[in-house]
């Protein structure tokens, strides 16, 4: 395998899908739902003030006996109307009445998008602790238009929605892998389509109100039937059953490693939700201060929450004889996973910064080239700096003095001096005195701050690493950092820093796999339990490995008849990154600065 396609993430989540699509909780809601309300204190951008109101929102299912918060977004002030209701962009989240808002267990569903007197109305995501996940533009509490639905089963519909049900050309996605794309009508399969099996087998057939005119599956070829008995019986037990598969939506909501999933036309792929991993994993995101999607989770306990399914449908039973995972191979990672750490506080003169690295490889022949910004880099940059460091195992620390040196920066005057202001209101003279002590040489138009004066370094990183199979990669990543310059120093207050979480909920029912790093070609017994003569089985599994790593996969039901039964291929991106040891060696000997001015 070629380690560079390791990852190439489809940016849409997908799951798999049910046979009705509509969103199932807002078609009620007309006839069943109620207006809720609620008390609450909500910050009024415009007047810069605290307000306390109470806010009208529509409920669903009042039977449920939910609360709701409404949190308007970032900068806006939400419309409240005489009566209450509410419009505006912001987040809506139903909890269960009196729990911990800190709990993600209590939580029943968030909605993230528009409002319009009160009821869900515009563009929006509404995720629901049963699984169920809605995206697009939503017209009083319905999706309109082009859209997303993810099924509580797995099921993904992407396509045109009337009045919240898959209506005209769409894409479905079946958690057993088998894909559809062609017309819908209320929710169903209707007209001329072209569906491709779970082996990659594709053909066209005619569809009435969901059901599947002529017998154009009976004639192609499944690659996923195989065994002793496949030509006497065409298929077996085996040709009775679908394999499903499928991210567990009801753990994964409550772990902080979160997984999901996308059904493609050759495999279904498992990889991370978080997006900062994703660009980690890919090296195609900003690199910047801060880590904590990697220092915020107790690596301990990540595992993939899996459901495996079997079903037989109106095939009557089948008796199972085992089941097992068919590893073709399973690759470690090696792509560093490059951090920043900005060196602030202590003194106020810090023209360095630190490159962490929680990827499994060493980074090698590293080159960082550099501008000086403002705060918005869009408003302007400085010529390019080049800076040499040294290559990265767990860390390593980088030096700009020479750049700021080069640029006719007065370095001597910003180490040596200190600077100091009686009031906060008389800032802006200190600030000017700073600027007529100290020469700021070409980077002068790129200081920002008020108290704290810095200036923000923005370029890329550029390093070699290698994978366990000899080839070399090139890799090339953008990074921002702020440096800080010089602290005009005023009586603060100490910041308080909020402990970090962690940990994945208990799941005792799981089968727990392990899969060993750069094996290929073997396979994990999954035990069967209870009566093998089955209608349906299930299996929950929790996949898991020792580091970052690739896994390409099958299910593989075994039938006492000889037949046999492949899950179409699945491919596990597991996310573990390696503990980094790193420790900066550029700390002052001597602190002048209060420790509230090192932030937290």
């Amino acid at each position: 395998m070629n380690a560079s396609n390791v990852f190439k993430i489809v940016a849409l989540v997908t799951m798999l899908a049910p046979t009705v699509l509509h969103a199932q909780s807002d078609n009620a809601a007309d006839a069943d739902g109620d207006w809720a309300t609620r008390t609450q204190i909500i910050y009024d951008v415009a007047n810069k003030s605290v307000i306390r109101r109470t806010l009208r929102v529509w409920d669903a299912e009042p039977a449920k006996n939910l609360e709701f918060v409404w949190e308007p977004a970032p900068g806006e002030t939400p419309h409240i109307a005489d009566d209450g209701a509410v419009s505006g962009a912001g987040k809506l989240t139903w909890r269960v009445r009196g729990s911990a808002s800190y709990d993600p267990r209590t939580v029943y569903s968030t909605y993230e998008g528009e409002l319009r007197g009160g009821r869900i109305h515009g563009n929006g995501r509404l995720e629901a602790r049963s699984g169920e996940i809605l995206e697009g533009t939503f017209v009083d509490g319905h999706l309109e238009g082009k859209g997303v639905r993810i099924g509580v089963d797995g099921s993904r519909y992407e396509g045109n929605f009337l009045n919240g049900v898959a209506s005209g050309q769409g894409k479905l996605a079946l958690r057993t892998g088998e894909i559809y794309v062609g017309p819908f009508a209320g929710g169903l399969r209707h007209g001329h389509g072209r569906t491709i099996l779970a082996g990659g087998t594709s053909y066209e057939s005619e569809w009435s109100m969901g059901r599947e005119l002529g017998a154009a599956r009976n004639t192609v070829a499944d690659a996923t039937l195989g065994g002793l008995l496949k030509a006497q019986s065409g298929g077996g037990d085996a040709g009775k059953v679908e394999i499903g598969i499928q991210i567990d939506q009801r753990m994964t909501q409550q772990a902080d490693m979160r997984y999901t999933q996308f059904a493609g036309d050759e495999s279904i792929e498992l990889y991370p939700e978080d997006e900062q991993m994703n660009q980690a994993w890919r090296g195609d995101g900003e690199v910047t201060a801060g880590d904590y999607y990697i220092t915020g989770i107790d690596w301990e306990d990540t595992p993939a929450f899996v459901e495996v399914d079997l079903s037989t449908g109106s095939n009557g039973r089948a008796k199972l004889d085992s089941m097992e995972l068919r590893v073709k191979e399973s690759v470690a990672y090696r792509k560093p996973m490059l951090t920043l750490l900005d060196h602030v506080g202590c003194v106020g003169f810090r023209p360095s910064f630190s490159i962490k690295n929680n990827g499994w490889g060493e980074a090698r022949n590293v080159k960082v080239a550099l501008q000086f910004s403002g705060e918005d880099p869009a408003n302007g940059t400085s010529r390019i700096f080049h800076v040499s460091v040294p290559d990265i195992a767990d860390g390593a620390d980088v030096s700009i003095e020479a750049a700021l040196n080069e640029a006719g920066v007065d370095v001597a005057a910003l180490a040596g001096e200190r600077f100091s202001c009686q009031s906060r209101e008389s800032l802006a003279v200190c600030r000017s005195q700073v600027f007529n002590s100290v020469g700021f040489g070409e980077i002068a138009d790129y200081v920002w701050g008020d108290d704290k004066l810095g200036t923000t370094a923005v370029g890329r990183i550029d390093y070699d690493w290698a994978d366990d199979f000899g080839n070399s990669y090139h890799q090339s990543e953008p990074f921002r950092v702020n440096i800080a310059l010089s602290t005009i120093e005023l009586p603060e207050d100490l910041a308080e820093c909020g402990d970090g979480f962690g940990g994945a909920p208990d799941a005792p029912r799981y089968q727990d796999v392990h899969l060993p790093v750069n094996q290929s070609n073997y396979a994990i017994e999954m035990p069967v339990r209870g009566n093998k003569n089955i209608k349906s089985y299930h299996a929950n599994l929790k996949l898991r490995a020792d580091m970052t790593s690739y896994h390409d996969f099958n299910v593989a039901a075994r039938f006492a008849d000889g037949s046999e039964r492949l899950s179409k291929a699945i491919r596990l991106y597991y996310f573990r990154p390696k503990p980094s040891g790193f420790v900066t060696s550029m700390e002052p000997a001597q602190c002048y600065l209060p420790p509230s001015s090192s932030g937290c």
